[in-house]
């Protein structure tokens, strides 16, 4: 449990961190270009690397936290049990497409040993392995909620709406 705990502690806190790096890269790299006629060499590919780990890693916890847009138009209408199983088929189609993306973005990542990123040297992999890990998150995410569907008959306290104050479930 400490383990899971620490995962989504990592899975929250990360993209904060990557944030605020991926800035002072920026300001760094843009006051030195603009002011002492001075630039960070591959400052702004690190930072554009950052942000692809910002977002998916971002997607992930998301995802945990039931706040990705849905619309529920047509989900409003059903009665319970049918949304339960509309909920459930749902789950198990993102669970089947993640695992599939997680897939194939790791045959990318693996791919990409040759490439390096220009002026730093640092290969495409680091970039790129993030996608795979961030479906493999999204994946686990979906398979806890398809459980908690089949306990309960609901995704958590989400499909109420009954999150608590920080998102988290």
């Amino acid at each position: 449990m400490k383990i899971l705990n620490a995962l989504t502690w990592l899975e929250d806190q990360l993209p904060g961190m990557l944030l605020a790096i991926m800035t002072c890269l920026v300001v760094i790299d843009v006051t030195g270009r603009y002011i002492f006629n001075w630039s960070f060499a591959g400052g702004a590919e690190l930072a554009t690397a950052l942000f692809v780990w910002l977002v998916f890693l971002g997607s992930a916890s998301a995802f945990r936290k039931f706040q990705h847009i849905g619309i529920a138009g047509i989900t409003d209408w059903l009665p319970p049990k049918v949304l339960v199983a509309v909920n459930f088929v749902i789950t198990l189609m993102i669970i089947t497409v993640s695992a599939y993306i997680a897939k194939i973005s790791f045959n990318l990542s693996n791919a990409s040993w040759d490439r390096e990123i220009d002026m730093v040297g640092i290969p495409y992999f680091y970039v790129y392995i993030v996608i795979p890990l961030s479906f493999v998150l999204i994946a686990a995410h979906a398979i806890r909620q398809a459980v908690d569907l089949i306990r309960n008959g609901t995704h958590a306290q989400a499909m109420a709406g009954r999150l608590s104050q920080d998102g988290d479930i």
